[in-house]
């Protein structure tokens, strides 16, 4: 009897204790195959379907990265919304951000803009020289179908020579006015 207690015990444990669900890695690599030049944009965007037994933050989550070239030096500016979330419906997107390849820490942080509609957003107030890039979205799944879309544009930044030679212009624009009045 005393022998069959330990048994009975490891048996009672073994099918006692609730099963979980395993965790869900839906997370992608988006090659966009573009190439930016000194200005120019590209959208972003993804329709996260899961399971319903798998909602949740610690029942699923991506790390989406959208990799692309910037052929010149710019600045950068990235926006990206998302369906609030609720026990019920959306994403929870946890961070938007944009890195250069091979570098581990972010050039650009993406901020929670408004939380009511999801809104993040990034604006580079550095020029980001040419090279490779990924934007990423992380977040984890709140419905069965929810989404996200974005958009990241780039803009020319002028070369120094190009402010100099415009200050230059407007110095002897303002001589001459000088010289009239």
């Amino acid at each position: 009897m005393k022998k069959l207690y330990p048994l009975c015990l490891a048996v009672l444990l073994a099918f006692g204790t609730h099963a979980h669900a395993a965790y869900i890695d839906q997370s992608r690599i988006v090659d966009m195959s573009t190439t930016l030049t000194a200005s120019g944009s590209f959208a972003f965007s993804r329709t996260v379907e899961t399971a319903a037994a798998a909602l949740g933050e610690e029942f699923n989550g991506f790390s989406d990265r959208y990799t692309f070239k910037l052929n010149a030096a710019s600045a950068v500016t990235g926006l990206m919304t998302s369906v609030p979330y609720d026990d019920e419906t959306g994403l929870g997107i946890t961070g938007f951000n944009l890195y250069q390849e091979g570098v581990t820490e972010a050039v650009y942080y993406g901020t929670l803009h408004d939380p009511f509609d999801q809104t993040w957003l990034f604006k580079g107030t550095d020029m980001l020289k040419a090279g490779n890039y990924f934007l990423e979205v992380n977040g984890f799944a709140t419905a069965t179908n929810a989404s996200y879309s974005g958009t990241l544009s780039v803009s020319p930044v002028p070369e120094p020579g190009t402010l100099a030679l415009m200050l230059g212009g407007l110095g002897v624009l303002g001589v001459a006015l000088r010289r009239r009045g």
